[in-house]
């Protein structure tokens, strides 16, 4: 197994309330092969009480991350929204990571949100450097405009990562250029997907990380069904053809890039087979 011991789900949503009841069912089947540590994304105030609560019973296990998600912010006002970021400021000191943080431009996700999706965009960047985390970043069909506010505001000194890249090679050169990591996921499993196959044959393994987005995104292997953390096995295995590497490399790789990112977890304090009840 990796010299770090486990390997890390870069990305998901274990406290998604679609997993209530499992999530020690799931946690304990991607431990057994092999996956022990899963980075959370952070959706909203709600959101960071459950993950709270999951690290409690999980202590090991699970990496907090908070943000205030595009999502949230299409679906709540301007007063909500200064509410959630000024709360997020005060418990950002317990999370790994700022996020996910960013902007999605889809019409149906948008609705009338396009300024406070940036305005929440730009006051997180903001806090991203008070709180000196790295950010997980969510951008959908706002590229040009995303770039635009990192460049302004700058990104924290950790950088950060672009949860599931699904992009061409010209735009991971966009966020590389910027220091950003590139977290793949299930999309990269499509044997149609061959914008992104290019891109991650481009991307530099040192820049690159793989993720679940659990429940969602599900690889082909898993269509039809919520999508578990130990997915990222079928990632690992689909990049390893692009790459030219064994998965297990793969794993390894991503692992350690991932703790060079967030810096260490719990994963060296307990023991693989201890439980999870």
């Amino acid at each position: 197994m990796t010299a770090f011991g486990r390997w890390i789900d870069a990305h998901g949503h274990l406290a998604d309330v679609r997993w209530d009841g499992k999530q020690a069912e799931i946690i304990e089947a991607a431990q057994a092969k092999g996956i022990h540590f899963f980075m959370q994304g952070g959706v909203g105030p709600e959101d960071w009480e459950r993950q709270r609560r999951l690290k409690a019973r999980f202590p090991h296990h699970i990496g907090l991350c908070y943000g205030v998600h595009p999502y949230w912010v299409a679906d709540h006002s301007d007063e909500e929204l200064e509410e959630a970021l000024n709360l997020l400021a005060q418990e950002l000191p317990e999370a790994m990571g700022l996020g996910e943080v960013g902007l999605d431009f889809r019409p149906h996700i948008m609705k009338d949100s396009r300024d406070r999706q940036i305005t929440a965009f730009e006051e997180q960047l903001e806090i991203s450097h008070i709180g000196n985390r790295p950010v997980v970043l969510h951008i959908v069909q706002a590229h040009d405009e995303s770039l635009m506010i990192m460049d302004l505001f700058g990104l924290p000194p950790q950088k950060g990562m672009v949860h599931s890249f699904n992009g061409s090679a010209h735009k991971a050169q966009d966020f590389l250029k910027r220091g950003l990591h590139l977290s793949v996921g299930g999309p990269v499993c499509r044997e149609d997907n061959q914008k992104l196959h290019q891109a991650v044959k481009e991307i530099p393994m040192e820049f690159l990380l793989i993720e679940s987005d659990s429940p969602d995104q599900a690889p082909p292997a898993f269509k039809g069904q919520l999508n578990p953390p130990e997915s990222i096995w079928e990632v690992a295995k689909t990049i390893g053809k692009l790459k030219s590497l064994d998965p297990l490399e793969i794993l390894d790789i991503t692992t350690g890039n991932f703790h060079r990112l967030f810096g260490s977890t719990d994963l060296h304090l307990v023991d693989p087979k201890d439980s999870l009840h």
